[in-house]
């Protein structure tokens, strides 16, 4: 140990302390010669005269933790020893700096909150060597960091003050990703334009779950149309007798379903289904039968030249 090493340390006896209390309400007993070399604590002590007594702690910043103030203390009892060279002091730091990236951060605001200069640009530049040639998203896992930005705040255009053609084609790159975002966006907000909403009510959701969902728009139809006849014919008797009968508008009393012939239910859907049985047969030899009703017509027609 140097002469100079011996010449600051003191017997126990001469020594004195002062208390510090960090924002958690936990208190630490400090040298004062040690807890001095903080800018923010020394001007307590000269100004206010705090820090005597376990009454009368110097509150610190709530960024200041006790694991962080341990580490802030061990830099000052080193750096606060006279006589130490340069190389001495550059190895402590970097030693000193080797820690995890959470703990350097929280260092590195606790000395900021202290004023302790010296270590705040030796933290930062740890920081700085950390992430320097990283990409934003290696620097999020680095920190983790959340990543709470758009896709269009990841296409802003950068800065490129000196004209660097690197970043003037990202530029044009990310120009180019902006346009294709917007037209899918449009893309987007047009299909959702065009979607129709279902506006029809449960029991027609029911009845066209069913199967008969599709009768109900007919029948309602039909209904409206004969209701309208019956009241222009309450009006106009006469003028419904002499105007010609168009086919489409005449009733079908056999185009009602809901007309009640008094069958039982089972009958009827028997007649039902022979009567689309005849009507399928007769679709089937209808043209035949025009067929062979044709030919027949051209020889009566030859036979009588």
């Amino acid at each position: 140990m140097s002469e100079s090493e011996l010449a600051v340390i003191k017997p126990e006896s001469l020594k004195t302390y002062i208390w510090l209390q960090c924002f958690d309400g936990s208190i630490q007993q400090v040298e004062e010669e040690v807890a001095m070399f903080c800018p923010m604590i020394c001007r307590e002590i000269v100004k206010n005269g705090t820090g005597s007594s376990k009454n009368h702690a110097i509150v610190l910043p709530e960024r200041v933790s006790p694991a962080s103030l341990s580490l802030i203390l061990d830099y000052c009892r080193f750096h606060q020893v006279p006589g130490r060279s340069n190389k001495e002091r550059k190895s402590f730091d970097e030693k000193f700096v080797r820690i995890d990236t959470e703990k350097l951060c929280k260092l590195a605001s606790a000395a900021l909150g202290l004023q302790l200069r010296p270590l705040v640009d030796l933290t930062c530049g740890a920081l700085a060597r950390i992430i320097g040639g990283k990409t934003p998203d290696e620097v999020r896992d680095i920190f983790h960091l959340p990543d709470d930005l758009t896709e269009e705040e990841k296409l802003e255009p950068l800065k490129n003050i000196n004209d660097d053609p690197t970043i003037r084609l990202l530029n044009r790159l990310y120009a180019k990703k902006r346009k294709e975002l917007q037209e899918r966006q449009k893309l987007k907000d047009v299909q959702t334009q065009e979607e129709q909403k279902d506006e029809r009510s449960l029991d027609e959701l029911l009845c066209f779950i069913n199967g008969d969902g599709g009768s109900r728009g007919g029948k309602a139809a039909k209904n409206k149309r004969k209701n309208k006849r019956r009241k222009d014919q309450a009006k106009n008797p006469a003028k419904t007798n002499s105007e010609p009968v168009n086919k489409g508008d005449v009733e079908d009393p056999f185009d009602d379903a809901e007309l009640d012939d008094g069958l039982d239910p089972a009958m009827r859907e028997e007649i039902d289904r022979e009567v689309a049985d005849f009507a399928m047969k007769l679709n089937l030899v209808w043209p035949e039968r025009m067929r062979l009703d044709q030919d027949q017509r051209m020889e009566s027609h030859v036979g009588a030249r």
